[in-house]
């Protein structure tokens, strides 16, 4: 019988889009779920892996999105031993996506405040498979998650602290990415309905936000429900949009709302709002750190 649980510490990433990174530790090492986006936060990440005073073994990616995996660069600066681990079919993805994703954002990460913040080059990145990991003798399951945020996606489960890491499967009162993947919220409800139901969940970590429990998941797809019901097809976007903003006026990521209509803004009073230049939103998310 083990003397201690597993335990965590969710770092709140400091610059746009703010995503979250969970560090689990066990008497004797750490591993890491997902690696925040930019230098400076990975940096942050580094840091506090280092105060628990833990060695990391491994670092797992849920989903193939940058502000979840760019991290990685600085945090095997600090930790050259770790290996970073994903499932076959998202490491495809990041593969694909790499070199677009740098393309699409020259001259908005890599410019002003954020100048050396995005990596060049990425890391290797290891195939794994199979239901669970043993770290240490205690077991974390990889949940194969239905199609959501992305097509192919990980959750992590903690069952001796009753604990799932959602990556984008979940945020924490911020506006939902949506449009610009496959633009279907009731494939993503399933996903979320699917996990809800066949884990025993107490704590939820979400891509974005702060820690909280099961109401992440009710939150979830009351407004995966309502963009569903307001984005039609050929409604204008500025009214779109407008319902969002009206309906949720105080979450995070509000730019957000603006990349859901996709790569193509055409309606003229967005373009106004936008000056053609669309940001994550205006302030951080979380601040500070979680620890359980």
């Amino acid at each position: 019988m083990m003397d201690k649980k597993l335990s965590i510490d969710v770092v709140y990433g400091t610059l746009p889009p703010w995503p979250n990174a969970t560090i689990v530790h066990s008497a004797d090492s750490a591993v890491v779920i997902d690696t925040l986006f930019m230098k400076s936060d990975a940096a942050l990440l580094a840091k506090r892996i280092k105060e628990i005073g833990k060695p990391l073994k491994a670092v797992f990616i849920t989903h193939s999105h940058p502000d979840h995996v760019w991290g990685g660069v600085e945090l095997l600066k600090h930790f050259p031993d770790a290996k970073i681990y994903a499932r076959p079919l998202i490491l495809k993805e990041i593969e694909l996506d790499f070199r677009a994703r740098q393309l699409r954002w020259t001259g908005v990460f890599n410019v002003g405040p954020f100048e050396g913040e995005i990596p060049e080059n990425l890391f290797e990145m290891l195939p794994i498979e199979g239901g669970c990991y043993d770290h240490d003798g205690h077991e974390i399951r990889l949940v194969d998650l239905k199609p959501a945020e992305t097509v192919y996606a990980t959750g992590f489960y903690i069952p001796e602290i009753k604990t799932y890491i959602a990556g984008d499967q979940v945020y924490n009162k911020c506006h939902y990415y949506i449009g610009a993947g496959l633009n279907r919220p009731d494939l993503w409800i399933e996903s979320i309905e699917d996990v809800r139901s066949n884990y025993d969940i107490e704590v939820v970590v979400p891509g974005h936000g702060y820690v909280g429990g099961t109401e992440i998941f009710d939150e979830a797809i009351e407004y995966l429900n309502f963009y569903q019901n307001q984005y039609q097809p050929f409604r204008p976007q500025i009214e779109m949009v407008r319902a969002l903003e009206e309906q949720y006026p105080d979450w995070k990521l509000e730019g957000v709302i603006y990349m859901t209509l996709g790569p193509a803004m055409t309606d003229q009073a967005l373009i106004e709002v936008t000056h053609g230049h669309i940001k994550f939103g205006e302030g951080p998310i979380a601040t500070g750190s979680y620890s359980l």
